[in-house]
C-alpha cells in the first residue's frame, strides 16, 4: 500500500489562503468591522504561528502555551516544571511583560529562528541566581525570551505567556496571539478564581478552535480540594469540556508570598508526564 504525502498540497493551499486572507482591508467605520479586523488577525495568527510552521516541520517539539489570569501561578508553575527559576514569578505584574519559552538544549534550534512567532525578536540571557531573572522584564517590547534546560524531556518546549487580563492592552494581545502558536494550551486557574469570565472566555475559544487544551486547578486548599475540584469538573461539563484532563495543584508553601519558589516534583509529576507523552506522540 502506498502513502501519499498531501502536506505539499495542503500547505499550498493554506499559504494561498493566507495571502487571501492577508490582502484584506477593512479600512471604513462600518458596524461590524472591528470585529471583522480581529477575525483577519486570529486568522493569520493561526495560520502565520501554527498551521503552516506545523505541516513544514511534523516532527518539531510540542510548543505548551501556559496561560491564565494575573497571579494565577503560572510563571510558578513552569519554573517548577522545568526545576528552576526561569519566568518571573509574583501576584502583580510589572507592567512591561516577556514571554519567556523554555526547551530542552537539543530542541533550541527549532525555536533560535523564526519558524514560529516570527515578529517577535528572539533573546537570550544567562539565568540569574541572584535576582530570578528578573532583569528580563525589563526587555524591549515583541522580544521572546529562550532558555534551555537538559531538564525538560526532548519533544517539548513550554511558553510563559503574559496574563490574559493584564491591564495593559498590548500584553493582554500578546497572550492571545501566543496561544494560538500552542500545540496545547494548558489554562491555569486557582481555587478562587475558577468562576472568573475571563478565563471562561478563553476556554470556549479553545472549544471554537478545536484546541488541545489541558486545564491546572492551582492553589486549591487541602481541606477543599475534593469540593472544588468537583465543582470545576461540573461546570467543565456544563461547558462541554468534560473531557478535558484536568490536573489540580494544592496550596502550599511555595505558592506563598507571590508563588516565588518552586513546587515540590510530585505536585507537577502528572503535568509533566501527560505533556512529555504528548511530545512523543505522532
Amino acid at each position: 500500500m502506498v502513502t501519499l504525502d498531501v502536506r505539499p498540497e495542503l500547505i499550498d493551499a493554506l499559504s494561498a489562503l493566507r495571502d487571501c486572507v492577508a490582502a484584506v482591508r477593512l479600512p471604513l467605520p462600518l458596524p461590524g468591522a472591528p470585529r471583522a479586523r480581529q477575525t483577519r488577525a486570529e486568522l493569520l495568527a493561526q495560520l502565520d504561528d501554527y498551521l503552516l510552521p506545523r505541516l513544514r516541520d511534523p516532527e518539531a517539539p510540542l510548543l505548551a502555551v501556559v496561560g491564565g489570569s494575573t497571579g494565577a501561578g503560572k510563571s510558578t508553575l513552569v519554573n517548577s516544571l522545568v526545576g528552576r527559576r526561569v519566568s518571573e514569578a509574583g501576584v502583580l505584574r510589572p507592567t512591561t511583560r516577556t514571554p519567556v519559552l523554555v526547551c530542552h538544549p537539543d530542541d533550541h534550534h527549532w525555536f533560535a529562528g523564526m519558524r514560529v512567532l516570527p515578529h517577535l525578536t528572539r533573546v537570550w540571557l544567562p539565568q540569574q541566581e541572584e535576582d530570578g531573572g528578573a532583569g528580563a522584564e525589563a526587555l524591549a517590547k515583541n522580544t521572546l525570551r529562550i532558555e534551555t534546560a537538559s531538564s525538560l524531556p526532548r519533544g517539548l518546549a513550554l511558553l510563559d505567556a503574559p496574563d490574559i487580563d493584564s491591564l495593559v492592552v498590548d500584553n493582554r494581545l500578546l497572550a492571545a496571539e501566543l496561544i494560538c502558536a500552542a500545540d496545547v494550551w494548558v489554562m491555569v486557574t486557582t481555587a478562587s478564581r475558577y468562576a472568573d469570565a475571563v478565563p471562561w472566555h478563553l476556554l470556549r475559544t479553545a472549544k471554537e478552535y478545536d484546541a488541545s487544551l489541558v486545564t491546572v486547578l492551582d492553589r486549591v486548599p487541602h481541606q477543599m480540594i475534593n469540593e472544588v475540584a468537583r465543582q470545576y469538573g461540573a461546570l467543565m461539563k456544563r461547558a462541554g469540556l468534560g473531557d478535558v484532563p484536568r490536573f489540580t495543584v494544592p496550596e502550599l508553601p511555595e505558592s506563598a508570598g507571590g508563588g516565588r519558589g518552586l513546587l515540590p516534583t510530585t505536585a507537577v509529576a502528572p503535568l509533566l508526564g501527560w505533556l512529555a507523552h504528548r511530545g512523543q506522540g505522532p
